[in-house]
């Protein structure tokens, strides 16, 4: 008898502290697919823009930037699809305008462009988008945290360092 009574009143205790466990809310996992929805297709025009580079211009630097920009981003791209995935969440809509997002006539100017005048255009409009990414990832962390809290800190680490360097390419304003 006093061992049913026991393992009762454990049992008690033990659903007591379950159901005192605040329930998960799904506005996180809203934020990580709202965020992951709108940085893949970012991502991906960051890779049109570094893949205009081949042919129109001999600068080094923005070549290695791109590369190193190519080489991130569909890695990260990757990321995102996967994490979508996992979650069953609908693969991004095309969007309108977001923040950094170059409009359709700098693309036509970069296509049409070459050598130094290319290589300051890219450099600002990559400037530009980066710093979008960087706005849309601290919009994200402001909020709770999230599946993704760790990749967002990584695209502001990441971006910034890029945003740096290409600062430094376009030389004073």
């Amino acid at each position: 008898m006093l061992r049913a009574l026991v393992f009762v009143l454990v049992a008690v205790a033990l659903s007591a502290g379950c159901a005192a466990a605040p329930a998960p809310t799904a506005a996180p996992a809203a934020d990580d697919a709202g965020y992951a929805s709108m940085m893949i297709p970012h991502h991906e025009q960051a890779l049109e823009l570094s893949a205009l580079v081949a042919g129109r211009t001999t600068d080094p630097t923005v070549t290695d930037l791109a590369f190193r920009i190519d080489r991130e981003q569909v890695e990260e791209v990757g990321q995102l699809q996967g994490f979508l995935n996992l979650r069953g969440a609908p693969a991004p809509a095309p969007m309108g305008a977001m923040a950094g997002m170059a409009d359709a006539a700098t693309l036509d100017r970069l296509r049409a462009s070459s050598g130094p005048a290319f290589d300051r255009l890219w450099l600002q409009t990559m400037v530009a988008h980066h710093e979008g990414a960087l706005t849309m990832s601290r919009q994200y962390l402001a909020g709770p945290p999230g599946a993704l809290s760790e990749f967002a800190r990584t695209v502001l680490r990441g971006q910034q360092l890029e945003i740096d360097r290409m600062r430094a390419a376009l030389g004073p304003v």
